[in-house]
């Protein structure tokens, strides 16, 4: 009796768990239709979110169709595809991209010039996306192909240039001429970037050889500061010179000015006294006559004689210096 007791009249009592399970397997036989009808809508419905992508600005989005680009523009914004069917590839054609050109064993870049010296450099280069459908298919790793078009173009330039345009001047024309190489190997190669631009961010001798180097450059720049002030001293004395030679030159001119001046004024006063004797012969020959004696007479030495004495002349040959410089130019009459 005692056991007809513990299993409650022949009934064990049903789990949660087991009437849970019934529950479900009626509700599913009596609605089965409906729940397939859900479960495709949902599995729809996830289907198409997945589709739905979105371009950034500044980007293109690229869309394949099993692997086959059908579309290298897409414009930026919400867009659909199919999901298994299509896949979109972006890339951010509106940047400016930066990267390092390295050596294969060192940071910095191992070259040798035109003139056989080593030297070590290391470059930076900027590019941008120009064609989405050649960056994508026409090279593997188009990144990595511009870095090896980068170096052939510098090693390139680097052998036609001598050391000391390397270190000094010629800097910015090998970045342009890389920049111009390499844009031209790339477009050959159809790999859809644009060199923006090349910055040779040093550009040093070995570490061995750069006291060296540095003797040879304080050398040039004393050289060039003597050709400076050498320079500086020429300018100076032409300078000098020019303004020696115009002042000749000016007092020259003022000379032969004066000297026509004169000129000028003795021939109005010859042809004036030309034309006065032509209308009065003997006064103007009495005139020039008194004249002349107004300039003899001041400088002459008058000898006065008593009259009846007859007169000697005495050339004074036994006279002293000193006494014969008392006497005025001009003719001195004595008594002999």
């Amino acid at each position: 009796m005692a056991a007809d007791g513990d299993h409650h009249d022949g009934h064990t009592e049903t789990p949660p768990s087991v009437r849970a399970i019934q529950g479900l397997r009626g509700f599913v036989e009596h609605r089965w239709p409906a729940l397939i009808l859900a479960t495709a809508l949902l599995a729809l419905a996830l289907s198409l979110a997945a589709g739905v992508y979105t371009v950034d600005n500044g980007e293109t989005g690229a869309l394949l169709r099993f692997g086959k680009l059908v579309d290298d523009a897409v414009e930026p914004g919400l867009q659909t595809s199919v999901p298994g069917l299509h896949e979109v590839v972006k890339a951010r054609t509106g940047d400016v991209f930066r990267v390092e050109i390295e050596g294969d064993f060192a940071p910095r870049l191992s070259l040798v010039t035109g003139d056989e010296n080593l030297i070590e450099s290391s470059l930076v280069v900027q590019y941008r996306i120009q064609d989405l459908r050649q960056y994508l298919f026409a090279s593997e790793d188009p990144e990595e192909l511009l870095r090896q078009v980068v170096r052939a173009s510098l090693v390139r330039s680097f052998v036609a240039t001598p050391v000391d345009d390397v270190l000094t001047s010629a800097k910015a024309a090998i970045q342009n001429e890389v920049r111009s190489d390499a844009q031209q190997r790339l477009d050959r190669y159809g790999a859809g970037v644009t060199v923006v631009a090349v910055n040779l961010q040093t550009v040093d001798p070995p570490r061995e050889a750069a006291g060296s180097f540095r003797a040879v450059s304080d050398a040039r720049a004393e050289a060039a500061q003597s050709i400076q002030r050498a320079g500086g001293e020429k300018d100076r004395a032409l300078r000098l010179a020019r303004g020696e030679a115009e002042k000749l030159v000016t007092e020259a001119r003022a000379a032969a000015d004066r000297r026509l001046q004169e000129a000028r004024g003795a021939a109005d006063r010859f042809e004036a006294l030309l034309r006065q004797k032509r209308q009065a012969p003997g006064q103007t020959r009495t005139e020039l006559y008194l004249t002349a004696l107004q300039k003899v007479l001041p400088a002459a030495r008058l000898v006065l004689l008593a009259p009846g004495v007859p007169p000697k002349i005495d050339v004074h040959l036994l006279e002293r210096a000193d006494e014969r410089a008392r006497i005025p130019p001009g003719v001195s009459f004595d008594d002999r």
